[in-house]
C-alpha cells in the first residue's frame, strides 16, 4: 500500500491480484505488449521533433543567451526590468519554437490518437493520453531541466497501462470483479482485517479516483494485479505511545541508520540481506555471459570485447530464462528493501514525538571524485623485467555507489518523512552548513573532522560509536535548528553512554557486528 498526494486532497493505493484463466492472460499481454508499442512510437515521435528542435538556430540561439544570463537561479523578485523583459523575450521565442515543432502534449495526444485506433480492441483512446502525458514529462525534463534524451522501453520492464479516470478504462463493478475492455475479470480480495476495513468504508462510486492494471514477473510468468487509488488518508495501523514518545534524532550513513532519543538507541544496517540477492544476480550474470560468448563467437575481439557495428545475437532458452530470474532477483532485492526500511521505520515511530535529522544528498556521493590525485605513501610495483619500482598510486575515485544501491539510504530518508506526515508527527532538517553534527564535540565546542576509519571518538572520557552520537547531538538542537543545546547535551550524555553499552553488547552477543561500519 503507497500513500500519495494529488491536486487538494490525499490518496491511497490498494493492489489485488486477478484470478486469470489461460486465454484472460493472453489478451491481457497483447493490451501491454500493444501499450508498449504505443509509448515506443510516441518515444520516436517526440526523438525525432527534438533532434528537429536542436538543430534551429534562432531556438538555440534564445537557449544560449537564456542560460548565460542565468534566469533559472535568480528570483523573480532579484530581477531588473531590462532583465525581466529579456526573459520574457527569450522565453516568448523558445515557446513559439516548440509549438512549431509541435512539442507540446496537446500534439502527442494527436498524435497517439491515431495509432490508438489500430488497438483499439486492447487499448482504449484515455489510456493512450494518459501514455502521451508520460512521453510528455521526458520532453519536459529534457527541455526544462538536466534530462538528456527520451528513453525506449523494453517489452519485459513496462508494467502497468496508465489510467485517467475511474469511469473509463479499468472500472470496479464490485470488489471482487473489474471491467477492462468489455472483460469482466475475477479479483482475489484477501480476507485479512485490515483490508476488510477499508472495503467496508470506502464508496466505490465516490471514493475510487481511477484504476489501472499492473503486472510482476516471476520465474513462472506474469501475473496481473489491479491498483486502485482510493480518495481519502490510508488507515493507520501503527499504534502511537500513549505517553506521547519522545524526540528523535536520525543520523543516515550509506549504508547504516543510527536513532538516538532520551529513551532508546538503534543502530542497525540498512537491508542487511540486501547483498545476498547482489551474490546470485552477478553469479547469473556471469552465466549469461559465458552463454552469449559461447553461441555468439562471431561478435567478439579476440581481446574479449565486443565488435563494433550491428550484430545477430543467439539467444538459447537456458540464456532467456536465466534473464527472467535476473530480472526477478532485482525485483525480490528492491521489495526486500523497501520491506526492511518500513519494518525500521514502524518500530521507531511508536515512540516518536518528532524527528530531527540531518538531510543527505546520496545522489552525490554516488558519483565519481572528479579530482585525479596520487596517495601520500610510496608503493613497490614489479615491472615486467622483475624488477621494482617505487611510485604513489593514483587514488581510487570511486565513492559510493554500490552501497548506496544496495542499501538504498535515500528511499529510507523519503519513507521516514512521508510516514511521519501520516501520523502527523512533526518532521525538522537541521541547517548542515552551520551544524555539522558529525564533527562537532559538545565538550570542547570544536568542529573536528574525523577520518573514515575513525568509528568510536572519546567525549567527556567516554568513548562513544560516532553514528550513535551524531544522531544524539541531532536529537538535543535547539530551536534554531543551527547549533546544538549544549545544556541538555552535557544533562542527557551520561544517560546515552549507558544505552549505547547496552546496545552494543546486545548487538555483539546476537553477532550483529559491522566492523567497517559499526566499529566493532
Amino acid at each position: 500500500m503507497h500513500r500519495k498526494k494529488e491536486g487538494d486532497f490525499d490518496m491511497y493505493t490498494v493492489r489485488f491480484q486477478l484470478e486469470l484463466s489461460e486465454s484472460e492472460k493472453r489478451f491481457l499481454s497483447k493490451s501491454f505488449f500493444y501499450a508498449n508499442q504505443m509509448h515506443n512510437q510516441l518515444v520516436r515521435y517526440a526523438t525525432n521533433r527534438l533532434n528537429a528542435l536542436f538543430h534551429d538556430k534562432e531556438y538555440m540561439g534564445a537557449r544560449k543567451a537564456y542560460g548565460e544570463a542565468e534566469f533559472s537561479k535568480k528570483k523573480v523578485s532579484e530581477l531588473s526590468a531590462s532583465e525581466k523583459k529579456k526573459k520574457k523575450e527569450l522565453s516568448n521565442i523558445m515557446c513559439v519554437k516548440q509549438k512549431e515543432y509541435n512539442l507540446t502534449k496537446t500534439s502527442l495526444c494527436k498524435f497517439i490518437s491515431k495509432e490508438q485506433k489500430k488497438y483499439k480492441n486492447y487499448i482504449n483512446s484515455h489510456q493512450a493520453q494518459a501514455e502521451a502525458e508520460a512521453v510528455y514529462k521526458g520532453v519536459e525534463k529534457v527541455l526544462f531541466e538536466d534530462g538528456h534524451h527520451l528513453h525506449y522501453r523494453r517489452y519485459n520492464s513496462f508494467d502497468c497501462i496508465k489510467q485517467k479516470c475511474a469511469a473509463t478504462g479499468v472500472r470496479l463493478s464490485r470488489w471482487d470483479t473489474i471491467c477492462f475492455m468489455k472483460h469482466y475479470y475475477k479479483v482475489r480480495v484477501p480476507k485479512n482485517e485490515y483490508i476488510q476495513n477499508i472495503i467496508s468504508s470506502v464508496d466505490l462510486k465516490e471514493d475510487v479516483v481511477y484504476s489501472f492494471l499492473k503486472r510482476i514477473e516471476f520465474n513462472s510468468g506474469f501475473k496481473y494485479y489491479v491498483v486502485i487509488t482510493l480518495r481519502g488518508d490510508a488507515p493507520k495501523r501503527i499504534r502511537l505511545s500513549e505517553d506521547g514518545g519522545h524526540r528523535t534524532g536520525v543520523d543516515f550513513g550509506t549504508s547504516t541508520i543510527a536513532a538516538v532519543s532520551n529513551g532508546e538507541v538503534h543502530l542497525e544496517e540498512l537491508a542487511p540481506e540486501s547483498a545476498k540477492y547482489e551474490k546470485e544476480i552477478r553469479h547469473k550474470q556471469n552465466l549469461v555471459d559465458a552463454s552469449m560468448r559461447k553461441h555468439n563467437p562471431e561478435n567478439y575481439n579476440k581481446n574479449g570485447t565486443v565488435k563494433k557495428g550491428k550484430h545477430k545475437w543467439k539467444t538459447t532458452r537456458r540464456c532467456k530464462r536465466l534473464k527472467r530470474q535476473i530480472r526477478v532477483l532485482y525485483r525480490k532485492q528492491s521489495a526486500y528493501i523497501k520491506t526492511s526500511h518500513h519494518t525500521f521505520i514502524n518500530r521507531v515511530v511508536q515512540n516518536t514525538s518528532e524527528f530531527i535529522l540531518e538531510p543527505m544528498n546520496f545522489k552525490a556521493l554516488q558519483k565519481k571524485s572528479k579530482k585525479t590525485e596520487r596517495e601520500d605513501e610510496v608503493t613497490a610495483v614489479k615491472q615486467k623485467d622483475g624488477s621494482l619500482k617505487m611510485v604513489c598510486k593514483y587514488n581510487r575515485k570511486k565513492r559510493y555507489g554500490h552501497s548506496i544501491k544496495n542499501h538504498s539510504p535515500g528511499l529510507m530518508q523519503a519513507d521516514l518523512k512521508s510516514k511521519a506526515m501520516q501520523y502527523g508527527i512533526p518532521y525538522y532538517e537541521i541547517d548542515i552548513h552551520q551544524y555539522r553534527a558529525s564533527q562537532l564535540h559538545h565538550d570542547t565546542g570544536e568542529y573536528i573532522k574525523p577520518t573514515l576509519s575513525e568509528r568510536f571518538i572519546t567525549i567527556e572520557g567516554c568513548k562513544v560509536q560516532r553514528d550513535l552520537y551524531s544522531a544524539f547531538l541531532i536529537c538535543h538542537t535547539d530551536d534554531t535548528l543551527t547549533a546544538p543545546d549544549f545544556e541538555a547535551c552535557h544533562f542527557d550524555f551520561p544517560r546515552f553512554v549507558k544505552m549505547q553499552e547496552i546496545l552494543i553488547s546486545n548487538k555483539k552477543k546476537c553477532g550483529h557486528t559491522m566492523k567497517h561500519c559499526f566499529g566493532f
